[in-house]
């Protein structure tokens, strides 16, 4: 849902981050399915920073420090498995630890 707000001769938009980027991303026709990309690169950064860099130009760097502790993410202490990151355009995929675009959104907005 977009909301747009004007006031006088500004116009402002509120919406959701799929929304905006609904509006730029890469979609392309693969064996007769839509595939969507959310996700331009990823890149694991010293200090366990991870940068991520999204199709709609936007990058985000997101403290994955205090997320080390729980069995989840604690494969990504082991500098191998950290520095092995990928995505593909949905999911960051480390060797054993998958996160999907959404989940970073929503981590970030925690920080």
């Amino acid at each position: 849902m977009v909301t747009i707000f004007q006031k006088k001769s500004t116009v402002h938009y509120r919406c959701t981050v799929d929304f905006f980027c609904l509006m730029r991303i890469a979609d392309r026709e693969e064996e007769g399915q839509l595939r969507r990309s959310y996700i331009a690169a990823v890149r694991a950064l010293d200090d366990h920073i991870l940068q991520v860099d999204y199709v709609s130009g936007s990058c985000l760097l997101l403290d994955m420090k205090p997320y080390l502790d729980k069995i989840r993410f604690r494969p990504l202490a082991r500098p191998e498995i950290w520095n092995r990151v990928s995505t593909n355009g949905i999911f960051v995929q480390f060797e054993t630890v998958e996160l999907s675009h959404d989940e970073i959104l929503a981590m970030a907005e925690r920080d």
